[in-house]
């Protein structure tokens, strides 16, 4: 049974790559037509050389992204960093393109200038992105939770996730997060899913060590995401267990009346399963309770379940802007922010780190404090 499950999972990955690359060859394309038309390229060698080179940078984010789930050294980080920004400068040419296409199809002739101007549009917002992607934010939100231990107000607790270590971010960042956590008053730190991106780098605990330096008296708090589970998950478990940081994977840990639930990314996928977990852990619902769960998925499983408060990530508020109208088709309301389902609380945090693309526009890399009234 297992094997078959593994071939079964072997062929979604392989059918989902396959579309992807179909999907990317295309709209590299179009984005290659539109610019030889407004460059008015003409010359054969130049067009061959300018076609091979779409051609290769179409692929590149696939073959750097697999490459980077099994090696790590200074050739898989500048590969995957430039496809990643290629994606990036890809996915809003490709739009300015759309744009362009529409626009001189109705005035019936060609707007060189205009397509010049949105060229220049994306590179601003290119450049933008990079430098916005690695300013940190904080989010405070106060909240109050019925039949809270008295103890509880005034605490405060930190959340951040979708960091992504691995190729593009590294200790270095971490050590950012660590020190802007700990310029704010806190009680206890809970870190949210995709800690790391999946890569295979030999010295996975390197990346992790500045999160020891927490100054939390409550405690460090991990539940996985689901870039923890490309594969084996227990050597990331192992690196963020080795800080002494205490790992919830379908468990609860009660902390001065305050029931502290996590679940981890791959048991909680589906309904039935995360209906299945959330009832095996020995919560009580009468009391108040916080469930840290990666993705803002079955809101209604938890709510119905008694939980308080559900704190989720890995939407990233879909980074760039438009794209985050297709998250909220898939998340509703709750891709981002604050929000009420029926008598539970729901926060989703665009994370703070970036998949992808290394660049924010219209969205922020986000630590959240929760502050309890």
């Amino acid at each position: 049974m297992k094997n078959k499950f593994s071939f079964r999972n072997f062929l979604a990955v392989a059918l989902f790559l396959l579309v992807l690359s179909v999907f990317l060859y295309i709209a590299n394309l179009v984005v290659f037509d539109v610019v030889v038309l407004v460059l008015n390229i003409t010359d054969h060698a130049v067009l061959v050389s300018l076609g091979t080179i779409f051609g290769v940078l179409s692929a590149s984010f696939i073959v750097s992204s697999l490459l980077g789930m099994r090696y790590y050294n200074a050739f898989t980080r500048m590969y995957y960093y430039c496809s990643s920004v290629w994606i990036g400068f890809f996915t809003y040419t490709f739009l300015a393109a759309f744009v362009y296409g529409i626009t001189s199809t109705v005035l019936g002739e060609p707007l060189v200038l205009f397509a010049q101007a949105m060229l220049a549009v994306v590179l601003i917002a290119i450049i933008y992105g990079i430098f916005h992607a690695r300013r940190i934010i904080v989010t405070e939100i106060k909240i109050s939770l019925p039949r809270l231990p008295e103890k509880w107000r005034g605490r405060k607790a930190v959340w951040f996730s979708d960091i992504h270590l691995g190729q593009i971010y590294d200790e270095r960042f971490t050590q950012k997060i660590v020190d802007a956590v700990n310029a704010i008053p806190h009680d206890i730190v809970f870190v949210g899913g995709d800690l790391y991106d999946g890569t295979q780098a030999p010295d996975i605990e390197r990346f992790v060590l500045p999160l020891a330096k927490f100054s939390a008296p409550l405690g460090i708090y991990f539940i996985t995401g689901n870039h923890e589970e490309f594969g084996d998950n227990a050597k990331f478990v192992s690196a963020v267990k080795s800080l002494d940081i205490h790992i919830l994977m379908d468990t609860m840990k009660e902390i001065d009346g305050l029931q502290i639930i996590g679940v981890d990314y791959k048991n909680a996928m589906h309904k039935k399963d995360f209906k299945k977990v959330l009832s095996s852990i020995p919560f009580n619902p009468n009391k108040p309770s916080i469930l840290l769960k990666h993705d803002p998925k079955d809101i209604e499983v938890a709510a119905h379940a008694g939980i308080s408060l559900q704190i989720s990530g890995h939407t990233h508020k879909a980074q760039m802007w438009p794209l985050g109208y297709i998250a909220e088709v898939i998340y509703g309301k709750f891709v981002y922010g604050f929000h009420q389902f029926k008598k539970m609380h729901v926060y989703t945090s665009s994370g703070v780190g970036t998949w992808g693309p290394p660049m924010r526009v219209g969205s922020d890399s986000e630590i959240v404090v929760f502050t309890f009234e």
